[in-house]
């Protein structure tokens, strides 16, 4: 099984090796051939959108996160990843709408509040809003790895911003 939560931040991937894009490659033609015959299948067209995004074909990653979205339009994990997607193509405000529609799901997804903090931090520049998503990413995470990551960046944007608390 494989998780369709993906973490954004400004740390850049780690280039995959050439047998891993073959291997990546193949899966995807085969994703495409299965989708032919079953265009509904939910669990091929998330794993084709996560390909695509791996492989950094983000427009790709979109199609096919959207036709899973329509097929079940509840999926906070497919939501946030169509997010994400959207994100890597330039588009934060689709990005934040997809956030939003995941988070609205399911309000303790915590991986849609953490990448929402993202794009309001490094897209909008709207610290605020980066602010409250990530307070409220602490809120849902606990002592995940990433609070740990996050917690630094709440009390920089605190002193930024000029409050307290916390």
């Amino acid at each position: 099984m494989f998780s369709a939560w993906k973490l954004e931040s400004n740390t850049p991937r780690q280039t995959p090796t050439a047998a891993r894009t073959d291997e990546r490659g193949q899966r995807i033609e085969g994703l495409e051939r299965m989708l032919a015959k079953t265009p509904d299948n939910i669990d091929a067209l998330v794993q084709l959108g996560n390909d695509y995004y791996d492989s950094g074909n983000y427009r790709k990653a979109v199609e096919a996160y959207e036709k899973a979205v329509q097929i079940k339009p509840d999926n906070s994990d497919v939501l946030t990843d169509l997010g994400v997607s959207y994100r890597r193509l330039g588009q934060p405000d689709k990005a934040i709408s997809k956030f939003q529609q995941a988070i609205k799901i399911d309000p303790s997804h915590a991986i849609a509040l953490f990448n929402l903090g993202i794009v309001y931090r490094d897209d909008l520049k709207d610290l605020p809003a980066a602010l409250k998503a990530w307070e409220t990413f602490l809120e849902k995470a606990g002592d995940s790895p990433h609070a740990v990551m996050v917690r630094p960046w709440v009390q920089q944007l605190k002193e930024k911003l000029g409050t307290s608390g916390g």
